[in-house]
């Protein structure tokens, strides 16, 4: 592919390709850098400011643009690691498959110098990985994290309030509303056994579509245990994942035939991706 490696006289070539080649990948490396902190700078403000300003109780504006800029900086991931893959991780595969051809005398001061170049490409791109973690830190952070935690409890306590002061529509009786609900669900009378729909509260209807952004929360240093593993230890993230998932069925029990579901999906691609 490269012709750097067939003739002891042309293997001179590739001490001075490992050289270019690591200076181009350093150079595009930082100008990726560059555009993403110049993105992060004007963006950070401007995502703080539509927060404060979305009326919407989902802060669907917020999450539009939140997203965006996500894909924007999964983009710049994308393309690193299409150069890497091209420019990086295939001539270290030529390259390395071409060493026993060379002499003796030669072969392990090359291989030397290739695992040099090797670790230094790589540790770049890992420098490179963390400025990507640290901006996408920075543009979900933008407005604060939300304490779904307290809002969670909130609503709970607002719900034992309420829950035994309904009557029945049709003959009076009280009715007790056996659990939380977050849509609007018929309830039976006890007494006349007519149908009664309970509809839940904006608060209530809230903690649906949080749910799973709580469990994340609650989770959340599984998570980081996760990705502080060096190298990234696949059962710390299934962990994670389970326990996140339980936590999401805790706290919306009605969801749990559809959670498990989405999480068979999930666990089934992972494991797909990151064998044991």
């Amino acid at each position: 592919m490269f012709n750097l490696f067939n003739k002891k006289n042309e293997n001179l070539a590739l001490i001075e390709e490992m050289r270019t080649r690591q200076e181009r990948w350093f150079v595009f490396l930082e100008k990726l850098e560059a555009r993403m902190e110049e993105m992060n700078t004007a963006a950070v403000p401007e995502l703080q400011k539509v927060f404060r300003q979305d009326t919407d109780p989902y802060k669907r504006a917020h999450i539009h643009m939140l997203s965006g800029l996500l894909g924007q900086i999964n983009q710049m991931r994308n393309k690193a690691n299409e150069v890497k893959e091209e420019n990086i991780v295939c001539f270290m595969q030529e390259a390395e498959a071409s060493l026993p051809s060379i002499i003796s005398s030669a072969g392990s001061e090359y291989r030397r110098k290739l695992y040099t170049f090797r670790m230094a490409c790589l540790d770049r791109h890992n420098v490179f990985e963390d400025k990507i973690n640290h901006a996408i830190s920075l543009l979900q952070g933008a407005a604060g994290e939300q304490d779904l935690e307290s809002a969670y409890q909130e609503e709970l306590a607002a719900f034992e309030r309420i829950r035994d002061k309904f009557s029945c529509k049709q003959c009076g009786g009280n009715i007790t509303i056996p659990r939380m609900f977050f849509i609007d669900t018929y309830i039976t009378c006890p007494f006349c056994q007519s149908q009664n729909t309970f509809s839940p509260s904006t608060g209530a209807r809230m903690v649906l579509h949080q749910a799973r952004s709580l469990a994340e929360q609650r989770t959340a240093h599984l998570l980081r245990s996760y990705e502080a593993s060096n190298p990234k230890n696949p059962d710390l993230y299934r962990h994670y994942l389970r326990c996140m998932f339980d936590e999401w069925n805790k706290i919306v029990p009605d969801m749990v035939v559809e959670n498990e579901k989405f999480y068979e999906r999930l666990i089934n691609e992972y494991n797909i991706n990151h064998h044991p």
